[in-house]
């Protein structure tokens, strides 16, 4: 499969040959700063994606806007999409990579609930983020932009975009966008967006499997001479319903069989105010706060859990020469847990306080640049154990609290040895500590130690004549990798958290990009070797982490017969993996090893409208996007297959 790829790719891009100016390396970033830089400057493998390029290829959530970027396995599971960056598998992602939004620490799940016509780009940097960002950022950062903080300034008073989408199992997708210019200083930007997805899945005992969720999203930005002043609040509200996983004698009977469900409801208020100045003609400053509260519920409207988190961080950049400059900040980050009010949970408030310092300094002398970081973090951890084993008894339903002490480091030197190119050598250390939720269920009640990680990494990136490429090569040491796995206790499967042992990651990541007249194509592969190299579970050395593929390829084309036509076709294929609960590497390593097409066509007429179709998993592939073990089975989530959507925009 990956010979046919390359191959593939060889032959149509060596057929075509056209000028193009230098764009990728000069497109702005935020992520690795929270200050403007641009790709070249960055010594990292980063992607990113737009908002014209998702609605040029009618991508339908973050799944479809991420897939094809080398080095990440997005995946929609139970209601929510799971980001795996560098090899942590999708069920244990969230703890290893950050979401941000705006800057600001979010979830999977809040993640999973932004409607695409809210962000304005999307940037993906592999490999630690742990001094800008700190706790969590081992495998990276997914820094998502709404268009409301970082859109494009509109001249006209009132301008914006009406949508609609339906799709497949009769679903559909509806929304406003507006920009209200009140002043030259004073705009006002409200976002509106409601979807009902039904599944393909079978009828559960209540009915259909229906998901409906809507969004509003409120701002005000108002700029002064030399500052700018932003508050938003973001409401949403999901009513999630899907099928749960089959065991195997069912799944491959009939994989749209459904034998227990999840309903799920689930609402959210979200607050974000951001202060950006310039102090003098070589200092700015960035403050932002959040605050941010939720509830769930399940189909018993008693049994609700709810989670409430604070935010704030400020910094300050000063350019000491024209090149060199210094980056100092703090940040506070607080939430607060609520689990499920009944059975083995104690209903009782378990919460994280964490405070940071961190210093950015960049030194540039002549081609070279020599960059550092350093950060300081200290958490404080109040929780209630579990009122279950392998908890003893006389812990069960008491207090506990931790607090830990960490650091993150690293050290960059970048060459630029053209116009064009640079090279890049980086090395970090970054550390994660333990979730509020991962406090209270451990092993004997045990304290988790802190996760720590080593990393290596060489890159280059360049545009040479019509082709841009950017590649990295990495090794990332991890020390104390924090891990759960399903456990038998009274007839039920628990998730019991502990640190699995030392874990170690080679890998290799290369995207390329030629651009000819009227055809762009797009070519990322990634491997990954990875192994457990050490555990306190003698059967677990040497054995491959479960659920990380050791390949990822993708390639895709764009085709503009005309300049108002847009024709893509993408393929992504994703190598064999152990099941996610099998780190001995008992069961057979044959899940994964498939591939999926997908194709799409955006048509922009002169009056602003916008015609867009797309079909995802053309071929009907059938695939997991979860397989594990458990009451005597093996327990398979089965993907979607092919479905497809049309939508209508317009641009006012």
């Amino acid at each position: 499969m990956l010979k046919k790829i390359g191959l593939m790719a060889f032959i149509l891009s060596s057929a075509l040959y056209a000028e193009e100016n230098v764009i990728k390396l000069n497109e702005s970033v935020i992520s690795s700063q929270n200050f403007k830089t641009n790709i070249k400057n960055t010594a990292a493998n980063i992607s990113i994606i737009t908002a014209k390029e998702m609605e040029e290829k009618g991508a339908k959530d973050l799944a479809d806007a991420l897939r094809m970027a080398p080095g990440i396995m997005a995946k929609n599971y139970y209601g929510d999409i799971t980001f795996d960056i560098g090899g942590y598998s999708s069920v244990h992602a969230q703890k290893n990579n950050i979401i941000t939004l705006d800057g600001v620490k979010i979830s999977a799940r809040d993640a999973s609930n932004i409607p695409l016509s809210f962000i304005e780009r999307i940037e993906i940097i592999p490999n630690g983020g742990g001094i800008l960002h700190g706790d969590g950022a081992s495998g990276g950062v997914i820094n998502i932009l709404s268009k409301n903080i970082y859109g494009k300034k509109k001249k006209e008073k009132i301008s914006g975009k009406i949508s609609t989408q339906i799709g497949s199992e009769s679903s559909y997708k509806y929304g406003l966008s507006t920009n209200i210019n009140v002043t030259k200083h004073l705009s006002f930007m409200v976002d509106y967006s409601n979807h009902k997805l039904n599944s393909w899945r079978e009828h559960d005992q209540y009915g259909k499997l229906s998901s409906r969720h809507q969004t509003v999203s409120l701002a005000g930005n108002y700029n002064f001479d030399s500052s700018a002043l932003t508050l938003k609040y973001t409401k949403n509200e999901k009513q999630y319903a899907d099928g749960y996983d089959l065991p195997e004698e069912i799944y491959f009977k009939n994989r749209r069989q459904v034998t227990d469900s999840l309903r799920e409801y689930f609402n959210s208020d979200d607050f974000y105010i951001t202060y950006r100045a310039s102090l003098a003609s070589e200092t700015e400053l960035l403050t932002y706060a959040n605050l941010y509260k939720s509830t769930i519920r399940e189909r018993e409207k008693s049994k609700q859990s709810e989670y409430n988190k604070s935010f704030f961080k400020t910094q300050i950049k000063q350019n000491y020469s024209k090149e060199n400059y210094f980056i100092v900040g703090i940040d506070y980050f607080s939430n607060q847990l609520k689990p499920y009010s009944k059975g083995k949970a104690t209903g009782k408030n378990s919460g994280k306080k964490d405070i940071g310092i961190f210093a950015i300094n960049e030194l540039k002398f002549g081609k070279f640049t020599f960059a550092q970081g350093i950060r300081y973090n200290r958490a404080n951890y109040k929780y209630y154990w579990r009122n279950l084993a392998p908890i003893p008894e006389n812990k069960r339903n008491k207090e506990g609290k931790q607090e830990y002490n960490n650091y993150a480091a690293n050290v960059e030197l970048k060459y630029d040895y053209s116009n064009t190119g640079m090279i890049y050598g980086k090395l970090s250390r970054d550390f994660r500590t333990p979730l509020t939720r991962e406090m209270y269920y451990t092993l004997n009640a045990s304290k988790l130690k802190t996760q720590t990680q080593k990393t290596f990494e060489l890159g280059i990136k360049d545009y040479i004549g019509n082709v841009f490429v950017s590649a990295s090569a990495f090794y990332k040491k991890i020390n104390g990798e924090i891990y759960y796995q399903g456990t038998s206790i009274n007839g039920k499967t628990e998730f019991i958290n502990y640190n699995m042992g030392d874990t170690r990651r080679i890998g290799l990541q290369v995207l390329s990009e030629q651009y000819f007249d009227k055809i762009t194509f797009t070519e990322s592969i990634s491997y990954l070797n990875h192994k457990i190299v050490d555990s306190d579970f003698a059967s677990r050395k040497n054995k491959e982490i479960p659920m990380v593929p050791n390949w990822k390829a993708a390639f895709g084309v764009n085709y503009k017969p005309i300049e108002k036509l847009n024709l893509n076709a993408d393929l992504v294929y994703y190598g064999k993996y152990f099941d996610s609960d099998d780190p001995e590497n008992i069961r057979a390593k044959d899940k994964g090893n498939y591939t999926t097409v997908s194709v799409s066509a955006n048509y922009k007429f002169e009056n602003g409208l916008a015609l867009t179709a797309r079909v995802n998993n053309l071929f009907n592939r059938k695939y997991e996007d979860y397989v594990g073990y458990w009451d005597n089975s093996r327990q398979y989530s089965p993907a979607a297959g092919r479905n497809y959507s049309i939508g209508i925009d317009y641009i006012f």
